[in-house]
């Protein structure tokens, strides 16, 4: 299991960089969403969503796919093993970098890299979006106040460094 480098990417107020998270892409096969949650145990998503469901949360990442985060290894073994009759199921936790960001000012900051509207009645808790954030392709949703950002791993530091520019003014006294 590969880290994007945490020790180059230190934890701020505002920016918490979460390490290795297990991960799982799944594709559904054609005819296959009602058998997929069926056998997960939870309804997925059909728009830009995130659903929980016993400490995971399945992401919608576009028509028939999504983004699963178990807890932990096991549950990403298990949830592999029930949905690889019915998707395509890709491990992804090593290939992605995860970074929450948080406080009072975390929409503001984002807004100077992202071409979406966070206002809380456009992007309310548990909404997703792949969009970009500093022209660097990526996942956002909410977790209650939080948003957590997600790109490849190759991306972590650029993806770090345009954050910190932006909360800059936030976390500078200023």
């Amino acid at each position: 299991m590969l880290d994007p480098a945490p020790e180059l990417l230190p934890a701020t107020a505002m920016l918490q960089p979460l390490g290795y998270v297990p991960m799982l892409s799944l594709a559904v096969f054609a005819g296959q969403y009602a058998p997929l949650c069926a056998a997960l145990g939870v309804t997925l998503p059909t728009s830009p969503r995130r659903t929980r469901a016993a400490q995971t949360s399945y992401l919608w990442s576009g028509p028939g796919a999504w983004l699963v985060l178990p807890p932990n290894v096991a549950t990403s073994a298990q949830i592999f093993e029930a949905a690889a009759p019915f998707a395509a199921v890709t491990q992804q936790g090593d290939g992605h970098f995860l970074v929450r960001v948080m406080g009072p000012n975390a929409r503001a900051g984002l807004a100077r890299l992202m071409p979406i509207d966070l206002h809380e009645n456009a992007f309310p808790p548990d909404d997703v979006a792949l969009t970009l954030a500093a022209h660097i392709g990526v996942k956002i949703w909410r977790e209650s106040d939080d948003f957590v950002l997600a790109c490849f791993r190759s991306f972590a530091g650029s993806l770090y460094h345009a954050l910190q520019e932006a909360f800059a003014e936030f976390t500078s006294g200023a």
